[in-house]
């Protein structure tokens, strides 16, 4: 009877313990430094680009209207995009960068209503996000590279370059994005 009693006081001490320690465990993760960096693309923006004639289209101007906020939790940012070009004429596009903390990189993915899909990996460094990501042109895959420098300013530049073997960069976009002021 004794070892029982025992027994019963050993599983009552030890309840509390195990469920407290699962309670610590279970708190929500916080995002790291490395999603703070994506404070600095919230907020209201318009864009005005140009791109040359290159291997995926021709050359053309547009404009858009970028809302760019945070996804519950802080960990991404969404960015919804309203553009006119050109030539493609009218688009919607939605847009979700944040960081893989597993694979130490920033992702970028997007879509917009022309069947446009992309995914892009890259790294912040000062106040540049640079991306890279597989495209087809007309004639075969190319290395996509995207540098969105300016980050924490009201002005960002966005400069797209291609290469076919990833040491020779032709660029084929530029864009200047402006923040929008609140009134």
């Amino acid at each position: 009877m004794k070892r029982l009693a025992f027994l019963a006081v050993a599983i009552m001490m030890v309840i509390p313990a195990v469920t407290l320690a699962q309670a610590a465990a279970a708190q929500p993760p916080k995002p790291g430094p490395e999603h703070q960096k994506l404070a600095a693309l919230i907020g209201n923006w318009t864009s005005e680009g140009e791109l040359t004639e290159n291997p995926f289209g021709p050359s053309e101007k547009w404009s858009a209207k970028i809302k760019s906020e945070w996804f519950p939790g802080n960990f991404a940012v969404v960015r919804r995009v309203e553009g006119k070009g050109s030539v493609t004429g009218e688009s919607v596009g939605l847009e979700a960068v944040t960081y893989d903390p597993a694979a130490k990189t920033y992702t970028w993915y997007g879509l917009d209503s022309t069947g446009w899909t992309g995914f892009a990996t890259g790294s912040i460094k000062g106040d540049a996000l640079q991306v890279t990501w597989k495209g087809q042109g007309k004639d075969k895959a190319y290395t996509i590279r995207g540098t969105l420098a300016g980050l924490g300013k009201d002005k960002l530049h966005w400069t797209v370059e291609y290469s076919k073997d990833g040491k020779t960069w032709k660029t084929f976009a530029k864009a200047v994005d402006t923040r929008v002021k609140a009134n």
